[in-house]
Formats: C-alpha cells, sequence, structure tokens
C-alpha cells in the first residue's frame, strides 16, 4: 500500500508491506521493519527496527490525527497518492502568479478544449481525459489565461504529467 503523509509541512511517501514478521515500512527510500500491536483504542506499541515506542493517535476534525509519542503531539494528515495528486493540481499558488495543473491518473489526452493565449473562467473546461474507460474534464481551478499547454489529443499521460499552465 502506498500513501502521503503530510507532517509539519512536508509530504512524504510511505509504502507499507505486510511480511511474516510484521509489516515493511518505506520512507523516502529508507526501509525500516515494524510490528504492532494494538494496547487501548487509540494506542499503538510500535517495535521499529527494534526499537518500541508507544503511539497514541487520535482524530482530529478535519480528517487528519495527532499522533502523539515521547511526548511530542503532531498533526498529521494521511492521503492516498491520487488524492495527493488532485489536491496538488487544484490548489496551492493562490491567485496571482502561474499554476501548473497536472493529471491526476495516467490516462489518454482525448481532446484539448482552448488554444494558448484563450481566456478562461474558473470551472472551464481545459483538457479532456480518458482514465479508466470514463472520460474526465480536467477544468481551471481560476480565471485567467492559458499559457501553455503541454499535451496533444491521443498522448498518454501518467499522474502527475504536466497537462497546461494558467496565468
Amino acid at each position: 500500500m502506498e500513501l502521503i503523509v503530510k507532517v509539519g509541512g512536508q509530504d512524504r511517501r510511505v509504502e507499507i508491506h505486510r511480511n511474516e514478521r510484521g509489516y515493511e515500512l518505506e520512507l523516502d527510500g529508507q526501509v525500516h521493519h515494524l510490528d504492532a500491536v494494538t494496547a487501548g483504542a487509540r494506542v499503538r506499541s510500535l517495535v521499529a527496527d527494534g526499537v518500541q515506542h508507544e503511539v497514541v493517535v487520535r482524530p482530529r476534525r478535519d480528517g487528519g490525527y495527532w499522533v502523539s509519542t515521547g511526548g511530542t503531539v503532531t498533526a498529521a494528515e494521511v492521503v492516498d497518492p491520487l488524492t495527493h495528486l488532485a489536491q496538488k493540481s487544484r490548489g496551492g499558488s493562490g491567485d496571482g502568479g502561474k499554476r501548473q495543473v497536472r493529471a491526476y491518473m495516467p490516462g489518454r489526452v482525448v481532446a484539448v478544449l482552448v488554444e494558448v493565449g484563450a481566456t478562461v473562467v474558473a470551472g472551464q473546461g481545459v483538457v479532456v481525459l480518458e482514465a479508466m474507460k470514463m472520460e474526465n474534464e480536467i477544468a481551471s481551478e481560476r480565471g485567467g489565461v492559458v499559457a501553455k499547454v503541454h499535451v496533444a489529443p491521443g498522448e498518454a499521460v501518467e499522474g502527475g504529467d504536466l497537462l497546461f499552465e494558467i496565468e
């Protein structure tokens, strides 16, 4: 299972695999061996690379979690990679400056609905992607001018590939 964990303003890619001894967790390219035991409603006893940790996980109202261990409390959010890419393609740069929009999943470009230099409004379709046998219209999240289109009809894209830019 692959996840994105957002902690302290950083997005960290985590892969978790179950094995005969517990779990193998890959964090930022480093592999760690974990064994986890539930010790209460929200308390977990984790042995990570041979070192025992008591961890308390409590849900936050915004859908994230409070994670407490060793006297430290940290806010964390866990999302799947597809949701993460969709969020990154939507938010971030505010109203000013160039806004890059990326594919949120692999697919094939069916149509480009605008030309470079065209003025678009928030919510206007710019690119149509076919993914999983469905057509998905990728819209501009804000009004502006199409600065660049990075794809063409018929082209295959991967999740995270740059589709277009709005200024």
